[in-house]
């Protein structure tokens, strides 16, 4: 009897968030569209001219927003394969396609990434990334495609469960981190945390 098909997404808490975070962003986008245009334009502002780009600002953003989370941090496992995304952008990894996988991506960062555990106001940034790093699932399959999964997130739904799931299926492909070519460990210097990928050269 096939296992049930485990799906990470964000949790409902997560887009309540959009009620603080979309009227800040959208109001930084129309300072800048309003500020820059008046300048440009010698006029200055009115209140009610403020307001307007505040609001087409932030709907804007936030639909824009919507879009992305709707259909991008959407990950599914199934017996037989690993779906990231929904809809007709989804990337399907079929699990007999993965040819192997490492846990925890390669200690090599770019330097102004590893000084910035010095700087107080980035360490929790650095921090947050070596978590991630330390945490992935670098994954091998057809191609020379890659993807660095990492949903250890507290806003993500099963996130943890999914990520265990897929280490134990694919316990017999599990390598070492000296397995990392030299173009593995320069392609992730700068991981691009669940997203596809394929190895140049």
């Amino acid at each position: 009897m096939p296992a049930p098909s485990i799906i990470a997404r964000p949790k409902p808490t997560y887009w309540l968030s959009y009620l603080l975070v979309m009227p800040l962003a959208g109001f930084m986008f129309a300072a800048v569209i309003v500020v820059g245009g008046s300048a440009m334009l010698g006029h200055k502002a009115t209140r009610e001219e403020i307001l307007i780009a505040w609001a087409v600002a932030t709907t804007l953003v936030t639909l824009f927003a919507l879009n992305v989370d709707r259909r991008k941090p959407h990950f599914e496992l199934t017996d037989t394969a690993l779906r990231i995304g929904r809809g007709t952008s989804a990337t399907v990894i079929p699990l007999a396609e993965i040819e192997s996988a490492v846990f925890g991506l390669p200690e090599y960062t770019p330097w102004w990434f590893r000084i910035m555990r010095y700087a107080p106001q980035s360490r929790g940034s650095h921090h947050f990334i070596a978590m991630m790093r330390a945490n992935s699932l670098f994954i091998r399959f057809g191609q020379r495609r890659y993807v660095p999964l990492c949903l250890y997130f507290t806003w993500m739904q099963n996130g943890r469960e999914l990520m265990e799931a897929l280490r134990e299926r694919l316990r017999d492909k599990l390598l070492g981190a000296e397995s990392y070519t030299a173009a593995e460990v320069k392609a992730l210097g700068l991981a691009k945390f669940n997203r596809v990928g394929t190895l140049r050269g």
